[in-house]
């Protein structure tokens, strides 16, 4: 395959932070298969941000099998498996314990509880799941924050899933980022 993350290719030079917004893949959610996720490396000194292939990546959207399921008060911590590899995803369900500063904070914290508690309702072993998130490590391991998640009903939709993801690799994650250099004048 020819779509792999930094360990299957030359390893480019990350671009400096002030020029980020110039990246798509900084703000978008980058979809990616469990190998290329897996490969991603942290920039020093700023959490939450990883590099591909010398471009920023801080959110993603995966698809794949739950195949673990860890469910505790505070949170649900679960690992999808795309038959590339298993990305551990956790879910924070524990938004009533925070304090409201004001009753629309307290209305706000309420429905986010109900909302992280329907979500994580769905998530069951053997379930095909879509989910987007933002990167973050624990325990020096790579894992996704969960913003959302959706059962997958149809049978085809971890094919295109990789499909996808191998289209954009190609014509898209492995190109140079958009430069910084105007054209010159004529």
């Amino acid at each position: 395959m020819a779509m792999g993350g930094e360990a299957s290719g030359a390893v480019r030079e990350l671009r400096p932070v002030r020029e980020w917004g110039l990246d798509p893949m900084c703000f978008a959610h980058v979809r990616l298969l469990g190998f290329d996720l897996l490969a991603l490396r942290p920039v020093p000194h700023m959490q939450g941000s990883f590099s591909r292939k010398g471009r920023p990546v801080r959110k993603v959207e995966i698809m794949g099998i739950v195949v673990a399921v860890d469910r505790k008060e505070r949170y649900l911590r679960f690992t999808l498996d795309d038959g590339t590899g298993c990305v551990p995803c956790i879910l924070w369900t524990n938004h009533a314990s925070f304090m409201a500063t004001t009753p629309a904070k307290g209305l706000e914290l309420q429905a986010r509880q109900e909302l992280a508690n329907g979500t994580a309702a769905k998530v069951k072993l053997g379930e095909v799941l879509r989910v987007q998130g933002r990167l973050s490590t624990f325990a020096n391991q790579i894992q996704v924050t969960v913003a959302s998640l959706q059962v997958e009903q149809d049978p085809n939709a971890e094919v295109l899933h990789w499909l996808e993801c191998m289209r954009l690799a190609k014509c898209c994650y492995d190109l140079d980022p958009p430069s910084q250099t105007k054209p010159p004048h004529r």
